[in-house]
């Protein structure tokens, strides 16, 4: 649901090579179906132009992706006033669906500026932002009751798979594993860059992780959750 694959353009993959390598990591860890989010920093490019080059990176790399993987093109948009300059979003969502990945300053403290711009997305084009890496927002995961508002608010929200490792910091496993337990964690994501920046091999270790410490049905409601993302965006 969340990787940066697609070669040559942004800070992931840098060529079809390391981008295949990422796949292959991927498909043995059970992975078949997945979404390629290059960032889109709206206050650096024009809509325009990002969807213009992201076409012409994805074009090129077609040829390359394996027959046995599914893929669906999507952005990570890190949400400026610059983003509403364009009246028509959706290509910045995942594939045909109304979902879009929304990043934010991860000082923020999710009061008025950001929750109004979630509602313009939300309500003004009737999109459904999913927030990636909530671990990455201390005012969210000290602050339980900040995300089951946003939830509310009909907002998704996306963990990082690295967390769950037998390597990751025990206090934030533990807190993140809480909110997970708690049905504020909807979806689950390598956001791999490459086998050093966030390595995607530790996908079914995270998995696993989760199934032990809080239920299989957790694992199951994330799993079904990317599932109904996937199939509406193809």
């Amino acid at each position: 649901m969340h990787s940066h694959i697609l070669p040559d353009f942004d800070d992931g993959a840098k060529n079809a090579e390391v981008a295949l390598e990422l796949i292959e990591h991927l498909k043995k860890q059970g992975v078949r179906n997945i979404c390629l989010t290059p960032h889109f920093y709206t206050n650096e490019m024009s809509l325009e132009d990002y969807l213009r080059e992201r076409q012409e990176k994805f074009e090129a790399f077609l040829p390359y992706i394996p027959e046995d993987v599914n893929i669906v093109l999507g952005c990570e948009v890190y949400v400026t006033d610059y983003l509403f300059n364009n009246s028509v979003l959706n290509g910045l969502t995942y594939g045909n669906s109304r979902y879009i990945m929304t990043e934010f300053s991860y000082k923020s403290t999710f009061q008025e500026s950001t929750m109004q711009k979630l509602y313009m997305l939300l309500q003004n084009h009737g999109l459904i932002p999913i927030i990636p890496h909530v671990e990455r927002y201390p005012n969210l995961i000290d602050h339980p009751d900040k995300i089951a508002d946003l939830k509310d608010a009909g907002v998704l929200i996306q963990t990082n798979i690295s967390n769950y490792t037998q390597s990751s910091p025990f206090f934030k496993k533990r807190k993140l594993l809480k909110l997970i337990d708690k049905g504020l964690i909807d979806i689950i994501g390598s956001d791999t860059h490459s086998m050093k920046h966030n390595p995607p091999d530790c996908f079914r270790e995270a998995l696993t992780t989760i199934a032990e410490k809080c239920s299989p049905r957790a694992v199951k409601h994330m799993m079904a959750t990317a599932e109904k993302i996937f199939n509406s965006a193809v």
